[in-house]
């Protein structure tokens, strides 16, 4: 049976289309502009599409010429770029998650698992507050309106339709190699450049609280999730927290691990209206309950490993 992974390239789809191709599934990467490099370990087993969710036909035509039996929707635009150009990540974003839907009802596709985000709750300016699957979803940017729509209107496919639609409220992904600019990319981007011996300023307060886990912990949720037994799925969007830091705690595990990091704090007044005083506590007790969930790697394991991967690549 064929999975379908959007936004296959990247770093948590590719390390996502790793886990399948080694327990024998056949794996197919839609992406509009494909990162081969990220996939070279395993690029003889899967096949790559190159297309554009905004592009009905282009998604449409990616599910049925395959014969599709799960989709992982990960493509998306992020937090800044999204801010940046809402026409282009509402097309991306919001029309996208359409077209995935639909090509999920109309060719019987079994299961459609979806990489929203804890950017649906308001960050806290003040105190940040417990935050768990009950809280009122307050989105203030681009990015989080968008998701938003796209978990909703999946709960929406899954009573119509009766699509098992399943999904996840990712925290910061840490990874290496990851491009493009996000209010959170700052975490990942403290360890990068430490391990370049290069200096970095970190955009954000010191006492700004934003959770994440490592980008292997991320691929492992979207699977578990996709493994759980329906009878077992009751929230069917689920909030995952993973390690939760202020910048400056984070920093100074990065220096801990790796002495020679050059790490300096330097707010960008523009994000910090966006992100505020970040998170408080996110709950994710019914992912622990409903599906297992628990994360892998700890700071000291993720950065241990961060340095492998980044050597490796």
């Amino acid at each position: 049976m064929v999975k379908l992974i959007t936004g296959g390239t990247g770093f948590v789809g590719s390390e996502l289309a790793k886990m399948l191709v080694s327990r024998g599934e056949e794996v197919v990467l839609f992406d509009i502009a494909p990162r081969y490099e990220s996939i070279q370990s395993i690029k003889e087993k899967v096949k790559v599409v190159r297309g554009d969710l905004a592009n009905w036909s282009e998604v449409l035509n990616a599910v049925r010429n395959n014969k599709i039996e799960s989709i992982f929707h990960l493509g998306a635009m992020l937090s800044l770029p999204s801010d940046s150009n809402p026409w282009g990540s509402y097309r991306v974003n919001a029309n996208g998650m359409m077209h995935v839907l639909e090509a999920a009802r109309l060719f019987d596709v079994d299961k459609v698992i979806f990489s929203g985000t804890i950017a649906i709750y308001a960050s806290q300016t003040d105190v940040p507050i417990e935050i768990d699957e009950t809280t009122i979803q307050k989105a203030e940017n681009m990015y989080g309106l968008t998701k938003l729509f796209g978990e909703l209107l999946g709960k929406f496919y899954a009573k119509k339709f009766g699509l098992d639609f399943r999904g996840v409220r990712f925290p910061t992904v840490v990874g290496p190699g990851a491009k493009t600019k996000h209010m959170a990319q700052y975490m990942a981007w403290m360890i990068d450049h430490a391990l370049a011996d290069k200096p970095f300023e970190i955009w954000v307060e010191e006492d700004t609280r934003i959770p994440g886990f490592y980008y292997k912990d991320a691929a492992n949720a979207l699977l578990m999730l996709h493994d759980a037994p329906a009878e077992n799925i009751r929230t069917r969007v689920y909030n995952l927290a993973g390690i939760s830091l202020t910048a400056k705690e984070f920093a100074d595990n990065v220096k801990k691990h790796i002495p020679s990091a050059k790490l300096s704090f330097k707010p960008d007044p523009e994000v910090m209206k966006m992100v505020g005083k970040g998170y408080g506590n996110i709950d994710e007790s019914c992912a622990k309950d409903e599906w297992g969930w628990k994360i892998k790697y700890d700071m000291e394991s993720m950065i241990k490993d961060f340095k492998k991967e980044y050597k490796k690549n």
